[in-house]
């Protein structure tokens, strides 16, 4: 069931996800909402108008979901109750295509081809169906019949939901066509009425196939996944459904096949192409202990994994339900959109009176002059239809965020998106943005007659014993110049200093200069080589004497230089580099890199005071981290950005957005995708805008025609969501 607990203000409260079946404009959203929002114990609604979906906070000692499904039903919309399992809980579940609605357009343009034909013929030219000619005015009893046969198959959608909105002391668009439909029959514009009701009828049913595709392409994340998956049991292997699977049992992947859930390798070795969830072009190398995550494609080889969690609560699900609560994140675009809305409906109507009565009154009245502004004032009430423009900002900021989901970027929000689109100053942390955040050995430095194999085999050796990251990097260098690391025996580890044993009966250590020192070894050299190199140096030891020294530094991405370049082509004014590291570590990564400024051994609050003195200089700043110790600056800045997420809940939960791979090439595509998006909203609600004045100033001129004037509006509405969705073919390069 969807109730669930709500949070201390709603405490008392019961929650419950309607699904609206005509829940795909902010019209719908209007009607719901001064239908439902003040009614007692009614606390809180949710919209999710991509979804079809009303998330309803109710007191449940007054309401019940029976009685809130009447109510919905009270104001001309179907609803029925969202029963989540955990496989779907956050899929977006695209409502069905009114069939009944199709049927009937398809129906009313029959009888009205019909009627057009029988028309012509008995007036003798087309040009009567637009009131040319002889027979303009003459129309035999059987057109008109199938006319209104034509008007009643697409009316009988419209006109209830009007009849409501009366009673409501409402305007909204089913109003307005059905007075517009009215008053061309009051005319005998016969043709023209039921060219209104064909055409606007055609409208919602393209526009919610349109809406349709983009729910769709949210769907399609949560598809990823296998539904079945190959379990381990006592008797063999199994497929079991995914939902069925339980925490730490084992399952089988073949090669091509998607990981089913997220857990643990156990046995096996193979190239996993993340790029489901991380955007990532290359496949990463999993082996036992390595971590797989549910919507991954397996490589070439087989792999066993222990499953951690279940199927409701793998990272692709958990992505998929922040993408849902993003949706319902306004962008002040789309509020924007909405409150011009709220007001430009009825100020149409008052100025479509207007029409109909000021000029025949300066003009003197006669039943021509009448006629003829009754009917521009009809033709403003088609226009009048604001769903073109109320759909233009929701679209474009769904297909933006999926686009971005796909690419392995989670934003949180139309908010966010709009936000990092007008960014101009980016701060950077060092460890694990710019740099891969694990040490690298860069040089094997040698003391008396050691060579490099030697010092690196007793090196490798020693450090097979330990598990810091030192010591992998120090074995993985070993393995790349293929030194076999020595035997010791008696290993011991040095608590926060190193490591010793024992070789062929002489004692060796491996570990900091202050094990160096304890050890009585001249450190002169040592502190020479980290205060000229930046380097954490590792030094290797017999009794006093120093053996080898090992020079250890976090190594820069590849593509660091490139991204803060492209950062400064996109025109972000200002890129610094804030760090907590030495001095001569920040300064050798920001000269390579490139950035404007940059600061190092620097607490967490000194990079708050980074973040709010760039605001002052350029009011939108960017906090790019790794989500943990960057935490305070990410929540400081306008839009925090976490890098490296996909491993981390702290930060999928607590950035504003989320690189969920390691790429930092990812945040000027980020900035890029967010400008298109906020460009494609500003050109929707131009062309919108557009076609509504051309029109106004065609009726006030005395250029009218209603079946035009809802063709413009129809094409507009398709137009500015075919423009929306190109959106989801963004590519990353």
């Amino acid at each position: 069931m969807t109730h669930y607990p709500q949070d201390d203000s709603l405490s008392k409260f019961s929650t419950v996800s309607l699904q609206v079946a005509e829940l795909d404009c902010a019209e719908e959203v209007r009607v719901l909402k001064d239908g439902l929002a003040k009614k007692p114990g009614i606390e809180k609604l949710d919209f999710d108008v991509m979804r079809g979906r009303m998330d309803v906070h109710y007191d449940d000692q007054q309401w019940n979901v029976h009685r809130l499904l009447e109510a919905v039903s009270s104001l001309g919309m179907t609803a029925h109750e969202v029963i989540e399992t955990p496989q779907s809980e956050s899929a977006a579940e695209p409502v069905r295509h009114n069939n009944d609605r199709e049927r009937a357009l398809i129906r009313s343009g029959a009888f009205l081809l019909v009627a057009v034909v029988i028309q012509v013929w008995e007036s003798g030219g087309i040009g009567a169906l637009f009131g040319h000619g002889e027979g303009a005015h003459t129309i035999s009893v059987l057109a008109i019949l199938l006319y209104l046969i034509s008007i009643s198959f697409g009316i009988r959608w419209i006109f209830p939901k009007a009849v409501k909105a009366v009673l409501r002391f409402s305007a909204d668009m089913n109003l307005l066509m059905t007075v517009a439909v009215t008053g061309a029959i009051i005319l005998g514009e016969f043709f023209e009425a039921a060219m209104v009701t064909l055409l606007f009828t055609l409208s919602e049913v393209l526009e919610q196939r349109s809406v349709t595709k983009a729910r769709r392409s949210i769907q399609s994340l949560m598809s990823l996944a296998p539904d079945l998956a190959r379990v381990k049991t006592e008797t063999g292997i199994e497929e079991v459904a995914t939902d069925e699977i339980e925490n730490g049992q084992i399952c089988l992947v073949r090669p091509g096949e998607r990981i089913p859930l997220d857990g643990t390798v156990v046995q096996g070795l193979s190239a996993i192409d993340q790029a489901p969830i991380t955007g990532e072009s290359v496949p990463v190398e999993k082996e036992p202990g390595d971590t797989v995550y549910a919507g991954t494609i397996n490589g070439s080889g087989s792999i066993e994994f222990r499953v951690a969690g279940t199927s409701g609560s793998t990272l692709l699900n958990r992505i998929v339900r922040l993408i849902d609560q993003a949706y319902q994140r306004r962008a002040p675009s789309e509020q924007w959109v909405d409150q011009f809305a709220r007001y430009y409906t009825p100020t149409m109507m008052l100025l479509a009176v207007a029409v109909m009565v000021i000029p025949p009154t300066i003009v003197g009245w006669s039943a021509e002059s009448a006629t003829d502004w009754f009917y521009n004032g009809l033709v403003l009430l088609v226009i009048a239809c604001p769903c073109a423009l109320v759909i233009s900002t929701p679209v474009s900021i769904v297909s933006g965020l999926t686009a971005a989901a796909r690419h392995g970027v989670l934003v949180k929000g139309g908010l966010s998106l709009e936000t990092v689109a007008k960014v101009k100053a980016v701060v950077l942390d060092k460890t694990g943005t710019l740099t891969t955040g694990m040490p690298t050995v860069t040089t094997v430095q040698c003391f008396g007659d050691q060579t490099n194999d030697q010092a690196l085999a007793m090196a490798a050796g020693l450090q097979n014993h330990s598990t810091h990251p030192i010591a992998k990097a120090i074995v993985h260098y070993a393995n790349q110049d293929e030194v076999a690391p020595a035997e010791f025996a008696h290993v011991e580890e040095i608590p926060g200093r190193g490591i010793s044993g024992q070789i062929d009966g002489q004692r060796i250590w491996l570990g900091s200069t202050r094990l160096a020192a304890e050890q009585g070894a001249d450190i002169s050299e040592l502190e020479g080589i980290a205060a000229k190199t930046g380097a954490n140096v590792v030094a290797l030891g017999q009794d006093n004497q120093l053996l080898a020294a090992f020079q250890l530094q976090d190594e820069l991405r590849d593509t660091a230089g490139r991204a803060v370049e492209s950062l400064h082509r996109l025109g972000v004014a200002q890129v610094e580099l804030i760090s907590g590291d030495r001095t001569s570590v920040v300064k050798d990564v920001a000269e390579k890199v490139g950035v404007d400024a940059w600061k190092a051994e620097q607490l967490p609050e000194d990079k708050i005071e980074a973040v709010l003195r760039l605001r002052n200089e350029h009011q939108l700043v960017a906090m790019v981290g790794d989500g943990i110790n960057d935490g305070p600056a990410l929540a400081a800045a306008d839009v925090g950005i976490a890098m490296g997420a996909m491993g981390s809940d702290t930060a999928i939960e607590t950035a504003d957005i989320a690189l969920m791979s390691d790429e930092i090439e990812k945040l000027p595509w980020l900035i890029a995708h967010g400008r298109r998006t906020l460009s494609l909203i500003r050109q929707n609600i131009f062309a919108a805008l557009a076609i509504k004045v051309i029109f106004i100033i065609l009726t006030m001129i005395g250029y009218p025609n209603l079946w035009l004037a809802i063709l413009a509006d129809t094409g507009v509405s398709l137009a500015v969501i075919a423009n929306s969705l190109r959106l989801l073919r963004t590519k990353t390069s």
